[in-house]
């Protein structure tokens, strides 16, 4: 699941519009928090009024927007406004992020069957059954969820999956994007961690010598997470990110 990422809290909206109504709020609006493709911002309507409205900005689609007149209203109902709006906007994003998710694992559903199809039957039956005392150490019943989890997060496999099933090149961008995004935030540090010390084990073995390549890449961003956003998006294979020769 995505983060929601602050960039004024909830008790400052208010205080904000007032203090920026007559300058920043008269040129644009004033971002107050984002989640995935959603973003909750905040506008002027007017001296005396101002909209909280949540956007696709994938999409470039207004989802939600509600209307405060200051002089109606108090800084707790703002803040209690602004913090309901940040809910629904995270629900909103977790639901699409299932979504692609869930598509994405259908795939891997298909292809298993494919690979398997002369006992794929006996091996869902055995999945429908519950066994209070089942031994965890046989490997004759499928872990549907540990075997998706698993490939999932492996992303030249999930990657090649996306080519294989989703033909449409628009659709397929979009796809390679959001598994990448959505594995690099799924992957903990640990696992991370592991995995390095897993390949440099491995690499120590093998007859062949390997060399390491270090590789810069250079993104312009505003603080620590905006680059590696964009770092994920030069990964996906964003163009406009550049690369340091």
């Amino acid at each position: 699941m995505s983060r929601t990422f602050r960039y004024i809290q909830n008790d400052d909206v208010l205080k904000s519009f007032i203090k920026f109504k007559d300058t920043i709020l008269i040129e644009r609006p004033l971002v107050i928090a984002r989640h995935g493709d959603y973003s909750l911002t905040m506008t002027r309507v007017s001296d005396n009024s101002l909209r909280l409205t949540i956007l696709n900005s994938e999409k470039k689609k207004k989802v939600f927007s509600r209307t405060y007149d200051v002089d109606k209203t108090t800084d707790a109902l703002v803040s209690r406004g602004t913090r309901h709006a940040c809910q629904k906007m995270a629900e909103l994003s977790d639901e699409e992020v299932n979504r692609k998710r869930l598509q994405i694992w259908k795939w891997y559903v298909l292809d298993w069957q494919e690979e398997n199809i002369d006992s794929d039957g006996e091996i869902l039956k055995a999945e429908l059954m519950w066994d209070e005392y089942v031994d965890r150490t046989k490997n004759d019943v499928l872990d549907i969820e540990a075997f998706l989890h698993g490939d999932y997060l492996n992303l030249g496999n999930t990657l090649m999956l996306i080519e294989k099933y989703m033909n449409d090149p628009l659709l397929q961008e979009m796809f390679r994007k959001f598994a990448i995004e959505d594995i690099m935030e799924m992957t903990s540090e640990d696992t991370k961690d592991k995995s390095i010390a897993d390949n440099e084990a491995k690499n120590q073995t093998e007859e062949i010598k390997k060399h390491t390549y270090r590789f810069t890449v250079s993104v312009e961003a505003t603080d620590k997470e905006h680059a590696r956003q964009a770092l994920l998006y030069y990964l996906a294979g964003d163009e406009r990110i550049k690369v340091q020769k």
